[in-house]
């Protein structure tokens, strides 16, 4: 099962739309947590760099293979503009060895792909607070949703990864970044 986020989507998108004129909607609020090789990862260290946030769960065998297919093909085509942030909705069973792993089954690239574990409770609060989705209720109740960031950490949209639609505007604006 998936949440779907509670923040209203970005206004469509067409392709004579430039990333600066995406709506500014809401701020991430900072937060921290340890990276697939048990380095620290904060919200200071993103500012500066547009990130594209998601959640999974390493056991999951549907939605989150699916997410983070689509996110591999972001990666190999938009590596060189954008930064990739995937927070655990399971933090108890992921950690950094078991996010490693997981990320290389989806050929992450270390400085451009995060897996990232949280304690529970901030996990919960970055995905409300900070990231505006609703809050996984179990690791499989999160969102399918990709969070676009820009580089003062202002969210720019959400796209549906299960959407084939959504996926084609997040590739639209991601190839209009410089």
């Amino acid at each position: 099962m998936i949440s779907a986020c509670g923040t209203k989507d970005a206004p469509e998108q067409n392709s004579a739309t430039s990333f600066d004129s995406l709506p500014v909607l809401r701020t991430v609020t900072p937060f921290e947590g340890i990276d697939q090789n048990g380095k620290p990862l904060t919200s200071s260290s993103l500012k500066g760099h547009t990130w594209l946030a998601s959640f999974f769960f390493s056991r999951c065998e549907t939605i989150c293979p699916a997410l983070n297919t689509v996110q591999t093909t972001l990666q190999r085509d938009f590596a060189d503009r954008i930064q990739f942030v995937s927070i655990t909705s399971d933090p108890e069973f992921d950690s950094p060895p078991v996010m490693k792993s997981y990320g290389e089954q989806f050929g992450a690239k270390d400085g451009v792909w995060w897996f990232v574990n949280m304690p529970h409770e901030k996990m919960l609060d970055v995905a409300a607070n900070g990231l505006g989705l609703i809050p996984p209720g179990s690791p499989e109740m999160h969102s399918t949703r990709f969070v676009l960031v820009d580089t003062a950490m202002n969210i720019r949209g959400y796209y549906d990864s299960a959407d084939s639609t959504d996926v084609a505007k997040l590739r639209t604006v991601l190839s209009e970044l410089k």
